[in-house]
């Protein structure tokens, strides 16, 4: 072999300054990316967190009033006093109930007749909402036909139908953060129907309006 041949030159001067600014505008993007992943995962966890804590208040209010409302033997028409919405109702001959609704807060006051004062309120339900453009609480009486104007196959009854007992509708959300659970139940009193008196000593339990 010649003693001529030049050895190949070894290449140890590193990265450029574009080489450098290549990469980093690549890593750069790629974290935009993965950012955006992790914030969109953490977005979705807290939102279901949300929807986990509103149904949670939701489901609080309805067990609450499932077998009180059931069972009511006389229930008022809804009235409304400064900010706050009131309902009262019997569950015996001398058991009376109010539910009032202000302020996001559900809370339920009982009392003994021939005693008119309400007792201390118990808070049923906390961050709740109102349904914009209805009322917290509504009744519907005996002979009415609340489901005659509903569309075909929403009501699952036919447009005459009239009731037999009292129902009491109840609207409004669970809030938790931004997130908000609607809440329509309707409660039917088995133990109210045609013949019940309009009036009950219970009713003087009511707030001045």
């Amino acid at each position: 072999m010649s003693d001529d041949l030049e050895t190949p030159e070894r290449r140890d001067e590193g990265f450029s300054l574009i080489d450098v600014l290549v990469a980093t505008s690549i890593m750069a993007v790629i974290m935009v990316f993965v950012t955006g992943a992790i914030l969109e995962i953490y977005s979705d966890v807290n939102r279901t967190d949300g929807i986990s804590t509103a149904r949670d208040q939701v489901g609080n209010s309805f067990r609450r009033l499932d077998k009180e409302l059931r069972y009511a033997t006389w229930v008022a028409t809804p009235g409304k006093v400064g900010d706050g919405w009131y309902l009262e109702y019997a569950t015996s001959s001398t058991d009376c109930q109010q539910l009032a609704f202000r302020n996001g807060v559900l809370t339920r006051s009982t009392w003994t007749l021939p005693g008119t004062s309400p007792g201390s309120p118990t808070t049923i339900a906390t961050d709740l909402a109102p349904t914009p453009g209805v009322d917290p609480f509504t009744v519907y009486e005996p002979g009415d036909k609340p489901y005659a104007t509903a569309a075909p196959g929403v009501s699952g009854v036919g447009g005459e139908y009239e009731l037999e007992h009292d129902q009491v509708r109840l609207r409004f959300s669970g809030r938790a953060g931004k997130v908000e659970l609607p809440l329509d139940v309707l409660f039917t009193a088995q133990n109210t129907n045609r013949n019940t008196p309009a009036l009950n000593d219970c009713s003087k339990g009511r707030p001045a309006a």
